[in-house]
């Protein structure tokens, strides 16, 4: 009667056998159920109403507080666990509560049924792929640090995202960040998160990536440009699993599982002291190689296709002198650069079959590989022509460049005279 009073249209039920009936004929939002009826236990008919209508939300009441049964009922499907008496008004909010999560949940299946398939990556079919797949499988089956390493656009990120969609974690978070965007507080911000007042403009608390990522994945790209710093905290972090938000004295945990990616050599790097060495091993537990578009150009005419597939083009096959000059093109910005080519060639197209004269350029910036190599200089005097030259355009200083070389600046400018038909200082 209360309830009803309260707006609900409410059907009763005296028995599990009345209440199966009452369930096979209408469907319920709710129902609130009573742990012990006449002619049995109700837990088991939590099972059966969630098999049958999965965003029921179902209430148990009962004059038995063993925590056990309430942790037995809740792991069957019920909402919510009330002992006996029962204010009314209790009873309402719960009710309430309950219909308002099952429909956040209802809304939330049908958004994801009604999103787009996201399509399966094309990773390509040449043999230096297939190797750098099957340690990608490895990885997806374990738990342990990946490091991504290749060229940029290579799509380091979208086999980071595969390893974790095949992962245990899948359903856990995926949370990514550039490491090469971000420099100092703001980056271990990112990472750590902060507390209200924490600086100047940590307005109210955050929760950091590592914190987010909780069950999942953390994906970190350009690890190699992190901060000195943040490269410390970032391996207590690794093998403690602990961390504090900026500005706070409680330690957090989190179970995360993280890949790393680099487009540069972290081994050579932190030989340089411009990587901390016990970061780089810690990370580099499964390294895999992602190989260059150049390095594996049999993949380049499929890659094509399922680029051309992802815009919506379908006039196939495509042009046999378009497909060869496609593939003798050496690609320095690797796939990132192949899908920017095509989506510009398919704006100049305007619905026409695609042809060479989409690819605006490209034919003129064909070279033989070994036109593209940087020529080596064997000669001791060249090179530290060359270096003394980029130290001068780095600093835009004489007397800083003269420090940074370790020279006197009278001795720099003896070699700047000496090479002044390679450069205007």
């Amino acid at each position: 009667k209360y309830l009803s009073s309260k707006g609900y249209h409410v059907k009763s039920a005296s028995s599990l056998a009345d209440a199966r009936l009452l369930l096979m004929a209408e469907s319920f939002d709710a129902v609130l159920l009573d742990l012990k009826l006449p002619d049995g236990c109700s837990l088991h008919l939590i099972k059966e109403i969630k098999l049958t209508t999965e965003y029921t939300a179902i209430i148990i009441i009962s004059g038995i507080s063993e925590i056990s049964t309430a942790v037995e009922s809740m792991r069957y499907g019920a909402f919510s666990f009330l002992t006996k008496p029962v204010e009314m008004d209790n009873i309402e909010c719960t009710l309430k509560n309950s219909l308002e999560v099952e429909e956040l949940r209802r809304r939330e299946e049908m958004h994801k049924r009604l999103l787009p398939q996201i399509s399966r990556p094309f990773f390509g079919m040449s043999t230096e792929i297939a190797k750098t797949l099957e340690y990608t499988r490895v990885a997806a089956v374990n738990d342990s640090v990946v490091l991504l390493l290749g060229e940029t656009g290579t799509g380091k990120g979208v086999f980071a995202r595969w390893i974790h969609d095949h992962s245990s974690r899948k359903n856990g978070n995926y949370v990514e960040l550039n490491c090469s965007s971000l420099k100092g507080e703001i980056l271990r911000s990112e990472l750590y998160g902060h507390t209200k007042g924490a600086f100047t403009s940590a307005i109210k608390d955050r929760d950091g990536l590592i914190e987010i990522a909780d069950g999942g994945t953390l994906f970190l790209d350009e690890i190699g440009d992190m901060d000195p710093e943040v490269q410390a905290e970032l391996l207590k972090t690794i093998e403690e699993r602990t961390f504090r938000r900026i500005g706070e004295n409680r330690t957090r945990t989190s179970n995360f599982r993280l890949i790393c990616a680099t487009n540069r050599n972290l081994a050579e790097a932190s030989g340089e002291g411009l990587f901390r060495s016990d970061l780089y091993y810690r990370i580099c537990v499964f390294p895999i190689e992602i190989p260059s578009l150049r390095n594996r150009k049999k993949d380049i005419p499929g890659l094509v296709v399922n680029l051309l597939n992802t815009f919506g083009y379908d006039q196939f096959p495509l042009d046999v002198s378009l497909i060869e000059m496609l593939t003798q093109y050496s690609w320095p910005g690797n796939i990132r650069e192949l899908r920017n080519m095509i989506e510009r060639a398919l704006l100049l197209a305007q619905g026409q079959p695609l042809s060479k004269e989409h690819f605006p350029g490209l034919h003129l910036t064909q070279q033989p590989e070994s036109q593209m190599q940087e020529e080596i200089v064997w000669s001791l005097d060249a090179l530290e022509r060359k270096h003394i030259i980029k130290a001068l355009k780095h600093f835009n200083d004489k007397n800083e460049a003269s420090r940074a070389l370790g020279i006197s600046l009278s001795s720099l400018y003896r070699k700047i005279d000496s090479y002044k038909e390679f450069i205007s200082v």
